[in-house]
């Protein structure tokens, strides 16, 4: 028997600690899967976490290559989450058909649908639970940037190329072309054409070529092709990541990977401190930023705002628009 007061205070502190703590985190460990090359993202998502005041779920790390077979998970029920970082991560917990709650990061649209239809999943199902944070920007945002870059011109040309992976978004494209006061113009790219040339010949009609996310059309095989005909039609390319702007595009806006790990642990703090455990909406990212080509925009005479100012004007009209 206890007979230290001191003893016994300090064990009914632990206690009452416990189960104050108990409705703040219904999930008390996550697990972060990724490949080898995605180690950063893993760290600044942990970094994020850290940086919370305490408490805080534990975190722990698997390698996507090394998970194998399908009851991998559920041999091991320490986790609550789990939290895939890229398509190679998604691919293979999917493999496992595990029950456990499943939130994607880093992955592109196109690419996340793809998956849930190869593996009979789907974002509404409670036995499976699956959510994602998309790696693409919003095309509403996209469409704010064109019009930062050209405010003095109501209307402007746009060009975008349509592939199999893209082609179901034409009409909400179409619907927030005409709410911005765009006119657009859409080419769908089959699997027999060559996307260099349907771009080419697409340039002589259109003012300016806003690139989305499509594998079919935009790759390592095209990238170069693709930048280099617009260039010399001096026709200015909008592209969906910096390093399509490094590489010749005119701008774009895009989500660092500290913005995007930021945004994934402020969801598993919420999911970790609900008592239903239940998964955000899909959603795209919240925090973004804007690259500029300025050596792109001098060749082409375009006289374009600094990066800051594009940002601050695409954040403004976001405000507005959502009131």
């Amino acid at each position: 028997m206890l007979k230290n007061p001191k003893i016994i205070l300090n064990l009914l502190l632990i206690a009452a600690l416990q189960l104050w703590l108990s409705p703040l985190f219904a999930c008390s460990s996550i697990t972060l899967v990724s490949s080898n090359s995605h180690f950063a993202m893993v760290h600044r998502i942990e970094a994020s976490l850290y940086a919370q005041p305490n408490p805080k779920p534990k975190l722990k790390h698997v390698i996507a290559e090394n998970i194998e077979g399908e009851n991998y998970f559920e041999k091991r029920k320490d986790s609550c989450l789990i939290v895939t970082i890229g398509s190679e991560a998604l691919t293979n917990v999917l493999k496992t058909q595990t029950k456990l709650p499943i939130l994607s990061v880093l992955v592109r649209k196109s690419v996340f649908h793809y998956l849930l239809r190869e593996h009979d999943r789907k974002l509404s199902d409670p036995q499976y639970p699956i959510s994602v944070i998309y790696l693409d920007q919003p095309f509403e945002r996209q469409l704010l940037l064109l019009q930062s870059l050209s405010p003095k011109q109501d209307k402007n040309q746009i060009g975008i190329l349509l592939g199999p992976n893209s082609l179901q978004e034409q009409e909400y494209l179409q619907h927030l072309a005409q709410k911005n006061k765009f006119l657009l113009n859409t080419v769908y790219v089959n699997k027999f054409e060559n996307p260099v040339a349907v771009l080419d010949a697409l340039l002589d009609e259109v003012k300016i070529v806003l690139a989305i996310p499509d594998s079919r059309i935009y790759n390592s095989k095209t990238t170069r092709g693709m930048l280099l005909t617009a260039f010399h039609k001096r026709v200015p390319l909008i592209g969906y990541s910096k390093t399509y702007v490094n590489n010749g595009a005119l701008a774009s806006v895009y989500s660092t990977t500290k913005q995007l790990a930021d945004q994934t642990a402020e969801q598993i703090l919420l999911f970790s401190r609900s008592k239903d455990q239940k998964l955000p909406s899909a959603q795209y990212p919240k925090e973004f930023a804007v690259a500029v080509n300025y050596q792109v925009a001098r060749s082409l005479g375009l006289a374009v705002d600094s990066e800051t100012a594009l940002k601050n004007s695409i954040e403004k009209m976001e405000k507005q628009n959502h009131g």
